[in-house]
């Protein structure tokens, strides 16, 4: 019976041979000297049968055949391997998916193995036997064959070892992938091979490739390397490699740079965050001296007029204004990480968690659906209330990313010596642009009047407080995940006492006050004389050292940054002539707190405060000053 058949072998003499005997067998021959040139015919051809050579250029045999599988019309075809080969190297023929397999050897032989090969065709694939490599006694294994495989297989397993996708492409056609390449792409090997380069990417990537390789083919050049493009949610960067010697042959090398790019963006993010928090730090200074100044003179006017009701109330409306603000400054803070840095207590997150969990039941609607994964225990050294407020937010935000309802998921684990919570919801998502700016100060994404976007950056200084770090994953209508790491509770540490602050009047001693604000130091009087102390007062560093000399008061109360001569260098100052002296220190914003001071002086001074001060704050601060 004629068969249609395709001959497919670079060794010319080979392939004249067999096109010969099969063309005197009565059948119709097409003739490939390479697995390139049969993929080419195989557009336009559908044989019954092919022999092809399993060592060839540019497209093998072992790649031939599963392209062919791959080929609906091809399912039929009776598959054939002719090669020299099977007697230099360990192969397994049975996952080469062909029917039949000859050993090259003596052309009598030879011409006796392929008539079989055609006879055995017509036989249901079901119904043969098992295979075996016909004429494999006639031909005998060459040294020089064996070393020049082996070395082809030693470049195959660095070429499949390599981080970058590599692409071999003759005659504008993929004649080799390697397994990075494969995964870039996202597509089976057998679509890859005798493709055109630029039909494998995304349109846009695919037509500045196609150019590149119609206008500069023999130059390298690249895509990517200043701006990585996208391809199957990578971030990759495309080589082109022109092969000395070779015009017909060019090397693509696809480069996936997305964890580089995201620890760059990291970096970078970093550095924003830095630069942003000194801005931010420095304004809350300013602002926390305004504050103070307002709220002393408040409460200067509801102790002045005790009988005028309707000023004491609009007195107390201005307290509660300047407390919002201190809680304003106290979210810049916590952004910048330059809050001062309070004691930390022994906490455990899962109580922390709970009170949360419970909180937003009753409040979030009821659309949401909460769950939890959590231990018995979390224990980290912390601020509750901070962390609280953290990850109340964290909670808030996904809340208002689900309108019409969704999941919100809490876990929890420990790691080691770390804590790991994640925070996720099914939400709206984020764009790559809105991530990056999360946790900017004052940057939302909802509507005017929704939100003042500190929330996320108070959380994100919170956590960078407690030594951790906080990682956001999302991807629009994919809902997003926050991560944030914690070190965990040293073993043994324990939980402080509370203490429950005892306010007192004084009983006539004197009180230094030392601050540059005018403002500041008229207020003060005030409240100290209200207090039942004797005020003194000094505009800079350098009057407090002469007034401590002159008046030795009972207490100091000094401010960090002043002209001519600083707070610190103030308190070493009177330190070095009394050791004794009783001083606190109270600050608009000093960016290491009380960690910026020698330890000498840590040891001296009694307290160190915040701005804005209160009439109970001060009270409470000179109480604690006089005790004992």
């Amino acid at each position: 019976m004629k068969k249609k058949i395709l001959v497919v072998d670079d060794d010319r003499v080979m392939l004249k041979f067999v096109t010969k005997l099969l063309t005197r067998e009565g059948h119709e021959v097409q003739a490939a000297e390479d697995g390139f040139a049969a993929l080419n015919l195989l557009a336009v051809f559908t044989p019954d049968i092919m022999f092809f050579d399993l060592i060839m250029p540019k497209i093998d045999g072992g790649k031939l055949v599963k392209i062919a599988r791959s080929m609906p019309q091809m399912n039929n075809c009776f598959l054939v391997i002719l090669s020299a080969a099977v007697a230099e190297i360990d192969f397994d023929f049975e996952e080469t998916g062909a029917d039949s397999y000859i050993a090259k050897g003596p052309f009598s032989s030879m011409a006796e193995h392929i008539k079989a090969a055609i006879e055995l065709s017509d036989i249901p694939r079901a119904q043969q036997k098992s295979k075996s490599v016909r004429g494999l006694n006639s031909v005998y294994a060459r040294q020089l064959t064996k070393e020049l495989l082996s070395r082809n297989r030693h470049l195959e397993t660095i070429l499949e070892s390599m981080a970058e996708g590599i692409l071999e492409v003759y005659s504008n056609k993929v004649v080799y992938a390697n397994g990075v390449a494969v995964s870039l792409l996202g597509l089976p090997l057998e679509e890859i091979l005798a493709s055109y380069p630029a039909d494998l990417f995304t349109h846009d990537i695919g037509q500045r490739l196609g150019h590149l390789l119609l206008t500069s083919p023999l130059e390298p050049a690249g895509i990517g390397e200043k701006t990585p493009v996208e391809l199957n949610g990578r971030q990759i960067t495309i080589k082109i490699l022109p092969v000395r010697g070779e015009t017909s042959t060019i090397i693509i090398m696809i480069t996936d740079v997305s964890e580089r790019k995201r620890l760059e963006m990291q970096l970078q993010h970093v550095q924003k965050m830095e630069a942003i928090g000194t801005i931010a730090a420095g304004v809350a200074h300013n602002f926390r001296n305004t504050l103070t100044e307002i709220l002393v003179n408040s409460q200067l006017i509801q102790m002045s007029y005790k009988d005028e009701s309707g000023l004491h109330a609009v007195a107390g409306r201005i307290n509660s204004s300047v407390r919002r603000g201190s809680s304003l400054v106290d979210g810049l803070l916590q952004f910048s990480r330059k809050q001062i840095k309070e004691e930390f207590e022994l906490i455990d997150l899962i109580k922390v968690i709970d009170e949360i969990c419970q909180l937003i039941q009753k409040s979030f609607d009821q659309k949401i659906e909460i769950q939890t994964n959590l231990p018995a225990r979390l224990p980290i050294m912390g601020d509750s209330t901070s962390i609280s407020q953290a990850l109340m937010n964290l909670c808030t935000n996904a809340r208002d990313a689900m309108p019409d309802g969704g999941k919100l998921i809490i876990n929890g684990k420990q790691e080691g010596r770390r804590i790991v919570v994640t925070i996720s919801d099914t939400g709206q998502g984020m764009d790559r642009e809105a991530v990056a700016k999360c946790f900017d100060p004052f940057f939302t994404t909802k509507p005017i009047g929704k939100g003042t976007g500190l929330g996320l950056s108070t959380t994100y200084g919170i956590i960078k407080s407690h030594e951790g770090l906080i990682i956001v994953d999302s991807r629009p209508n994919q809902g997003a995940t926050f991560t944030i790491h914690f070190p965990a509770a040293m073993p043994g540490a324990r939980k402080k006492d509370d203490d429950t602050p005892i306010i007192v009047r004084g009983k006539g001693q004197c009180v230094l006050v030392v601050d540059d604000e005018p403002e500041i130091l008229n207020a003060m009087e005030g409240l100290l004389n209200y207090l039942g102390y004797r005020p003194e007062f000094a505009s800079s560093g350098k009057e407090g050292l002469e007034k401590y000399m002159q008046r030795k008061p009972d207490a100091v109360l000094m401010d960090i940054n002043m002209p001519e001569m600083g707070g610190v260098s103030c308190i070493e100052e009177i330190l070095n002539h009394d050791p004794a002296a009783n001083i606190a220190i109270i600050s608009g914003y000093e960016e290491e707190g009380i960690d910026g001071l020698s330890k000498e002086v840590r040891k001296c001074i009694k307290d160190y405060r915040a701005k804005p001060l209160g009439l109970s704050d001060l009270s409470e601060l000179l109480a604690g000053m006089f005790k004992g």
